[in-house]
């Protein structure tokens, strides 16, 4: 772990989302590891950065530290979440936000309409954050998580293209400038 990240000095400020590449995707298995019971492979990970048109990774930087990442498949006006995952060593930074504002930025200038995800129906702290973004449970998938039988719910943000949508995006912007955190957002 970085001293950064042991410091109240680091902040998601400090991090930067870059398109994944090729070269990040060693340090993204390393947290895929820790952090999923059922890892993604290296290969599907490639498999998916290649595909440029209809999907879209980001990986989160610090220095030359990738600390978190996340994906998306897009269709026409749909967007599809396929994974989220920040490094335990910064959880509570504020990483996973950044990071979901970076991936509904992209479904906006993608064209879409709607953002939809499934997470686990046992991930409380990930459904309201979801929640901030306008994700409402639209659905169950029984079983869905295959390592532990656990149910996926299936959340929906729509009017992601909108003025509205719009607002609480830099809604959500302000509350990751330092000194802004506790600042309510929806």
């Amino acid at each position: 772990m970085s001293a950064v990240a042991r410091t109240e000095e680091f902040h998601a400020s400090h991090v930067e989302l870059v398109p994944m590449k090729r070269r990040h995707v060693r340090q993204v298995m390393k947290i895929e590891s820790q952090v999923y019971p059922r890892p993604w492979s290296a290969a599907l990970f490639l498999q998916e950065i290649s595909r440029r048109n209809d999907r879209v990774y980001l990986a989160a930087r610090h220095g030359d530290e990738i600390v978190g990442y996340g994906g998306m498949m897009t269709s026409g006006l749909e967007a599809h979440i396929t994974t989220i995952a920040v490094d335990p060593h910064y959880h509570r930074h504020r990483l996973g936000t950044k990071l979901m504002i970076g991936l509904i930025d992209a479904a906006r200038e993608k064209g879409a309409h709607s953002v939809s995800l499934e997470v686990r129906k046992s991930n409380q702290g990930a459904q309201k954050m979801y929640d901030k973004f306008g994700f409402r449970p639209v659905g169950i998938r029984k079983g869905y998580y295959i390592e532990t039988g656990e149910d996926a719910i299936v959340m929906l943000a729509e009017g992601v293209d909108g003025p509205e949508y719009e607002d609480r995006l830099d809604d959500l912007r302000l509350g990751l400038k330092p000194g802004l955190e506790g600042r309510r957002t929806r």
